[in-house]
This record gives C-alpha cells, structure tokens and sequence, in this order.
C-alpha cells in the first residue's frame, strides 16, 4: 500500500539530526556560559543550561546517504556570501516558549543566509522541512523555563544591558544519532573572504 511506503523506506536507514549554528568568538562564549550558570544559581535547572553559546540557523533530520549532499548545498551558498559582523545588544523574551535570548541586531543578515540555505537544501533534498520562511535569529540563554523561573527571569532581567559582536566568517554542522542526545560537530564551513580579510586585516 502506498500508505506504508514512508515507513519501509526509512526503517532501514536510520534519521540522523542536523543542526547548523554560528559560534560566536570565545570570549563571548564565556559570557554566555556565565549567564547560563548564574541562571541555574538563582531559577534551578533549565533546558539549554548547558549548551555553548550560539546561534542555531536550522535543524532537520536526514539519513547518512544524504551528509555530502548537506555539506556541497552549504559550502555553495556561503563561497557567494562574505563574512560579516553580528551585533548583540540586551537580554529579550518569548513567552509563548518561555525563553531568555540575547538579541540580534542585524537580523536581516543573518536571515539572508537562513532564506538561502533553506533554498539550496530543499534543491538538493527536496524535504519539506526547508519550506519554513520564518526564523528570527538570537542566541539563547535558556528555553522552556517554568512558569515561575520565566516570570522571574523577566523581572530581573529585562533592563539589563548588554552589547557586544563578532565577525561571522564560518558556520558549523552538527549531527546526531538516535537516540539524539549527544551533538558532534560534522564540519564547519568557511564564508567567502572579503578583500580586507585576505590582507590579514580580521
């Protein structure tokens, strides 16, 4: 039955989940990871307490036949795009996921690469996972606080000042297995280098 062709397909070859992120510099990691820390000292234990500091572009799941097909849609795209600066200012609030995010300034970058990504997999992949238009872009402090940890995070946190940025020249692809609980990084790949970039300048 046509019905029962999805199943067969993908029962003998296991889904494997992709993630693809932007790392800010290392110092800025660290301050990430010391916000996520002094968030776990006063609201207790959270979801994304603790990951890395980044901002996550996309995630999907693939099977293992497809990873080249992953990494050549990405590195063409990003060999047209040259590395650009990603400004960070202030601590906001989504209260429909009950997440604490630093915001972006300059979405509208970041959001051409998300819209050209997007494109160039569902060429190669044709997955209807690539079809989604929206996605703001921030790096994430925690998602899915209780109520109580949301509300106090807001009170505490919603004026407070922050600012800081980093030159975006590479984004990484990460992957995991079933029973996907444990990231490992597949590849990272390079922006096309501005002329100032190739003078040693950055």
């Amino acid at each position: 039955m046509l019905i029962d062709r999805p199943a067969t397909l993908f029962r003998s070859r296991e889904l494997n989940e992709y993630l693809i992120i932007a790392l800010p510099y290392a110092e800025i990691n660290e301050e990430i990871k010391g916000f996520k820390r002094e968030f776990f000292k006063k609201y207790g234990p959270y979801s994304g307490q603790n990951s890395c500091g980044h901002i996550a572009m996309m995630s999907f799941f693939q099977t293992d036949d497809r990873e080249a097909k992953i990494i050549q849609a990405v590195q063409q795209v990003l060999a047209s795009i040259r590395s650009f600066e990603v400004f960070l200012s202030g601590f906001e609030f989504n209260s429909l996921q009950r997440t604490v995010y630093i915001d972006v300034l300059n979405k509208e970058s970041l959001v051409d690469v998300y819209d050209q990504l997007r494109l160039s997999l569902f060429k190669e992949l044709v997955s209807l996972a690539f079809l989604n238009a929206k996605y703001s872009p921030m790096m994430k402090i925690g998602q899915h606080f209780t109520p109580l940890q949301f509300l106090n995070a807001v009170a505490e946190n919603q004026d407070r000042a922050y600012t800081n940025n980093f030159r975006l020249s590479r984004l990484h692809i990460l992957k995991r297995k079933a029973p996907y609980t444990v990231w490992e990084s597949l590849t990272a790949v390079p922006f096309a280098r501005a002329e100032n970039e190739l003078m040693g300048l950055y």
